[in-house]
């Protein structure tokens, strides 16, 4: 027994009479009884606090090699030795993280760990910085050659007015005039559905009508895992994740980027007589897009699966041949209510519920136009909102406003239409 390790209360006790009070203290006697015979004066509830720490052979301390000790426990709280509260009553040492060990050891363990860390920052913001010299290499501006605004076909032009009308920075710049898609954050979407969205950045991308700014976060170009480890898709950086790219327009006209910028916000570049075989493609593309969306979304009202195929597509093309989106609404609504008690009434599953609606769409829509039935116009539904890009095409671009909702795609309007 060290007896730098005694208390100053055990001090008139040899290291055998210490060892028996232990032991009796242990088989437990009667504390009061223990404290008397031994004269120690102290509470009956501090004597086990007076005991030498209880040496552990089998842990040695990684400092200095001495066995680990633990404190003594009162006999009516004895348990299990816990390795994370030993320590070393010759170096001071303590296994428990918490207190912030302050020996050699453990100092030095806390010196290489923060070197290590220091060193995976230092390297990884070298990395960082190397990706981001890559990225402003392959995107300097300086390097594409811009488009001129009457060369592009009409649908780009819609397209764009419609990304500046939902992502345009209010300062922009020559790097710095599209925001990423990913903080978009207005109420209404920018198209009908995610997927289209995403076909119209596509398409602009490849056509380099948009280029990624060289100012973009590397996370555009690389993915980063939790550990910090960047994973470089193939090609890169000629991959992106079109979400997190801050886009520049390569597009200019002769009065300037300014004026390009108004021609795109305002609209005003629709003619009858070039654009309206596209401007009905668009139309119908937009109002298709529509009509899948409402479809989706009755479909999740009750609860049906909301994967389409080409059939429903096929149906709906059709369909806006002679309805419009209003219309076919109303078509959707009533007989996805149809489907909805079929399946209530456990006369069907989900899937064929799903299925009686599609082609009882189809049905309804070809027995209206045999008997010439006036099929009502629905609103439109606050939790299905106009899209960004159906407002700029009907309402800015071709002055059309609710007549996009109400209508069938129609050539005649298009043509007709005078507005430059």
């Amino acid at each position: 027994m060290n007896t730098k390790e005694l208390h100053k209360s055990l001090d008139h006790l040899s290291e055998d009479k210490i060892n028996e009070l232990i032991s009796r203290y242990y088989n437990n006697e009667n504390v009061n009884s223990l404290l008397t015979e031994f004269d120690i004066d102290v509470g009956p509830s501090n004597l086990c606090k007076l005991f030498p720490p209880i040496s552990h052979p089998d842990f040695p301390c990684p400092n200095c090699g001495n066995s680990l000790a633990s404190q003594p426990q009162s006999k009516s709280k004895r348990r299990s030795v816990d390795i994370n509260y030993l320590f070393c009553t010759n170096c001071g040492h303590t296994n428990n993280s918490i207190k912030n060990c302050q020996c050699n050891y453990c100092s030095n363990i806390r010196k290489k760990a923060e070197a290590r860390r220091e060193e995976v920052r230092r390297l990884k913001e070298c990395e960082r910085k190397s990706i981001q010299e890559i990225i402003k290499r392959t995107y300097d501006i300086k390097n594409n050659i811009p488009y001129h605004f009457d060369d592009l076909n009409f649908r780009h032009k819609v397209y764009l007015s419609t990304i500046c009308r939902a992502l345009l920075i209010e300062n922009y710049s020559p790097v710095a005039q599209l925001y990423p898609i990913e903080i978009f954050d207005q109420a209404n979407p920018i198209s009908p559905t995610d997927e289209y969205t995403k076909k119209i950045f596509v398409e602009l991308c490849r056509l380099n009508i948009l280029i990624p700014s060289p100012i973009s976060d590397i996370l555009a170009f690389v993915q980063e895992d939790e550990c910090g480890n960047f994973d470089y898709p193939n090609n890169f950086p000629n991959i992106i994740f079109i979400s997190k790219v801050w886009f520049v327009i390569n597009v200019t006209c002769n009065e300037g980027f300014d004026a390009l910028i108004q021609k795109l916000l305002l609209g005003d570049y629709y003619n009858s007589e070039v654009d309206a075989e596209e401007a009905l493609k668009l139309w119908q593309s937009i109002a298709k897009q529509e009509c899948i969306n409402y479809f989706e979304y009755q479909l999740n009202s009750v609860q049906f699966s909301t994967n389409f195929g080409k059939k429903t597509n096929i149906i709906i093309e059709k369909l806006l041949e002679n309805f419009s989106v209003s219309q076919i609404y109303a078509l959707i609504w009533k007989e996805i209510a149809s489907a909805s008690k079929a399946f209530l009434e456990h006369r069907c599953s989900k899937t064929f519920a799903k299925n009686i609606a599609i082609n009882g769409v189809k049905r309804y829509g070809e027995r209206a136009l045999e008997n010439g039935w006036d099929i009502i116009k629905y609103s439109r539904n606050k939790n299905v909102p106009q899209s960004i890009l159906s407002e700029v095409f009907f309402n800015s671009v071709l002055s059309l406003k609710d007549d996009g909702f109400n209508r069938a795609p129609s050539i005649d309007l298009l043509s007709s239409l005078i507005l430059i």
